[in-house]
């Protein structure tokens, strides 16, 4: 399989990485901490103007009509940014979704205003005290009510912000009035469909998180000095860094090729994107336990930006699966396979 990527693809990532460095630094990042449940979606709306918002959507609808494979390295490169914003629910599930199982009026409805960057999505995983992503601000929430699969619009929710350990997600608990007229489509695969491609993009952000930890943990090993010499002189602290490197890398190639399944169509595409999410979460888990440490007592005050990435990692981390739940669905399809 070849995991090389176009130059079309390299200058889109690159071109969102240099609006990123520009307009979304640490202290931007910060300021949306402050404000909390209160941010809009600002962000959203200058990464659209990107193409980011309507990579997957089809051109007839205003998108690109690329695939998931077109978008996975801008993921990773909101992950290293860790950009408050609900890019795989938006960008890569709503998109997905609609074109597959909605009527002709309903996509007219809605891919537009995606592709645009007028339209937020969340995903709840049921119908009644969910707790749920920018539950509170989205304009479309995609319901998944056991088999089915329901369109709520802001007039459906009733919904209570909650306080949590990363304020930029906007958490809120939420109850929807579900009805005929909501509903999507019954089909078993559209859940499938919703767990997998989140699952993949989720693992592509985390990617391109523990890839900021592990600068951050290089730059500081590199310049802060013990015993007159430079930490990163210890060979233990470089060996400790290397391993989370190998894991990074490990869990990449694993988000790459889910991404390239799910694109093709691939009957393994649901195990490969459970592989690489609960990859992508260790490696994660992995780089965050190990920067905190290698950071010292410096890596645990509130002034020092890394708290920012750590607790955005464990949000990702239990998001479309957390490493057992995803174990466990592997092993089932496999087992069901044999």
């Amino acid at each position: 399989m070849d995991f090389s990527f176009s130059d079309d693809q390299l200058a889109f990532r690159d071109a969102v990485r240099r609006y990123l460095a520009a307009r979304f630094p640490a202290s931007r990042l910060r300021e949306v901490w402050a404000t909390g449940a209160d941010h809009d979606h600002a962000v959203w709306r200058e990464l659209a103007d990107l193409g980011v918002a309507g990579t997957v959507v089809p051109e007839a609808h205003g998108g690109s009509g690329g695939g998931l494979t077109d978008l996975v390295l801008v993921l990773g490169e909101l992950g290293t940014s860790a950009v408050p914003e609900p890019a795989v629910e938006t960008a890569v599930i709503a998109p997905l979704l609609l074109q597959t199982y909605a009527s002709d009026a309903l996509q007219q409805a809605w891919l537009p205003g995606l592709a645009a960057g007028e339209v937020v999505v969340a995903v709840a995983s049921r119908p009644s005290s969910a707790r749920v992503h920018d539950g509170a601000t989205a304009d479309l929430t995609l319901v998944r009510s056991g088999a089915e699969v329901h369109l709520a619009g802001p007039d459906r929710v009733s919904a209570r912000t909650l306080p949590g350990a990363d304020p930029s997600r906007r958490l809120a608990e939420c109850d929807y009035d579900l009805d005929g007229s909501t509903l999507l489509t019954r089909d078993v695969d559209a859940g499938r469909l919703v767990g997998t491609t989140g699952a993949v993009a989720t693992a592509a952000q985390l990617v391109g998180l523990a890839d900021r930890l592990v600068a951050m943990t290089r730059e500081h090993l590199l310049t802060r000095e013990q015993f007159g010499r430079p930490l990163a002189e210890f060979q233990v602290l470089r060996h400790r860094l290397v391993d989370v490197v190998v894991q990074v890398e490990a869990a990449r190639s694993l988000v790459w090729n889910a991404a390239h399944r799910i694109d093709t169509g691939d009957r393994t595409a649901a195990t490969a994107a459970w592989s690489a999410k609960a990859a992508a979460n260790e490696a994660s888990s992995l780089a965050g336990s190990a920067a905190l440490q290698l950071h010292g007592g410096i890596g645990f005050t509130w002034e020092h930006d890394l708290h920012l990435w750590l607790q955005r990692g464990m949000s990702w981390e239990r998001s479309f699966g957390t490493t057992p739940e995803l174990r466990a669905r592997v092993g089932a399809e496999l087992m069901g396979a044999s």
